[in-house]
C-alpha cells in the first residue's frame, strides 16, 4: 500500500512538471486561440476548460501570461464567431446534424427568435448556453443578420466571455496555489458548475424579456383597438366634416 502511495505521488508530480513545461511553451498561445476559434462553429473543441486550466496555472505558478493567454481567446473566439457566420450564409445552419436535433435544435430556435427581439443580449449570452454560441453564429449568417451589426457586438461579447473563463482559472488557481493539479481540478469543476448557473439565469432572463414583450405587444393592441373604435363612434366626426370648434 505505501508503495502505491509513494508511486501515485511520485506520478503526480511528473504530471505537474509536464503541465508546468506545456504551460510555459510559446505555442500554447496559438493553441488557446485556434481552439477559440475553432469553438464558433465546432462545439466539441473545449476552448473554456483550456482556458480556466491555463489561467488557474498562471495564478498558481506565474506561467503562462494571463493577458497573452486572454488575447488569444478573445481574438479566437471573435474570429471564430466571424467563421461561423460566413458558413451560416453560405451553407446554413440545417446541414449540420448537431443542429438538427436535441439541444442544437434548441439553440438554434432561440437563436431565430432572440436574434429578432434582442439581437445585442441574446448575442452576449448565447455563448454561455450548450451549443449556444455555433447556433446563433450559423443562424446570423443564415438568415443574413446585417454583419456591420454582428462583428462589434460579437467583439464586445466574446472580449467579456474571454475575461470571464480567466476569472475562474485565476481565482481558483489563487486558494490553492502551492497544488496546481488540484487548482486546475477545481477551476474546471467551478467552470462547469458556474456555466450551469448562468444557464438556468439566462433562461429566466430572456423569459422575463418574452413576457414583458408580449405584454407591450398586448397593451400596444388594445390602444390600437381603443382608436378604432373612437373613430368608428357614431359621435366622432364624419368623413369630410369639419369638427366643431
Amino acid at each position: 500500500m505505501g508503495d502505491t502511495i509513494e508511486w501515485l505521488l511520485s506520478l503526480t508530480g511528473q504530471l505537474e512538471e509536464w503541465i508546468l513545461g506545456v504551460a510555459d511553451a510559446w505555442w500554447v498561445h496559438l493553441l488557446v486561440y485556434l481552439f477559440a476559434a475553432f469553438d464558433g462553429f465546432f462545439p466539441s473543441v473545449p476552448s473554456e476548460s483550456t482556458i480556466v486550466t491555463l489561467s488557474s496555472l498562471w495564478s498558481s505558478s506565474g506561467q503562462p501570461s494571463i493577458i497573452f493567454i486572454a488575447l488569444a481567446a478573445w481574438m479566437g473566439a471573435w474570429t471564430g464567431d466571424n467563421i461561423g457566420y460566413l458558413i451560416g450564409s453560405k451553407v446554413g445552419a440545417d446541414r449540420f446534424r448537431f443542429l438538427r436535433e436535441g439541444k442544437g435544435r434548441t439553440a438554434v430556435e432561440a437563436a431565430e427568435r432572440g436574434l429578432q427581439k434582442r439581437a445585442l443580449v441574446f448575442l452576449m449570452t448565447a455563448r454561455y448556453i450548450p451549443f449556444g454560441r455555433t447556433a446563433v453564429n450559423l443562424v446570423a449568417g443564415a438568415v443574413h443578420y446585417p454583419h456591420r451589426n454582428f462583428w462589434p457586438r460579437s467583439l464586445l461579447s466574446t472580449f467579456v466571455w474571454a475575461v470571464y473563463s480567466c476569472a475562474i482559472g485565476a481565482i481558483a488557481g489563487a486558494w490553492f496555489a502551492d497544488h496546481h493539479l488540484l487548482a486546475i481540478t477545481v477551476a474546471l469543476i467551478a467552470a462547469v458548475v458556474v456555466a450551469l448557473i448562468l444557464e438556468r439565469l439566462i433562461a429566466v432572463l430572456h423569459r422575463a424579456l418574452d413576457r414583458r414583450a408580449e405584454r407591450r405587444e398586448a397593451e400596444k393592441g388594445v390602444d390600437e383597438h381603443e382608436e378604432a373604435s373612437d373613430a368608428d363612434s357614431p359621435l366622432s366626426p364624419s368623413r369630410g366634416e369639419d369638427s366643431p370648434v
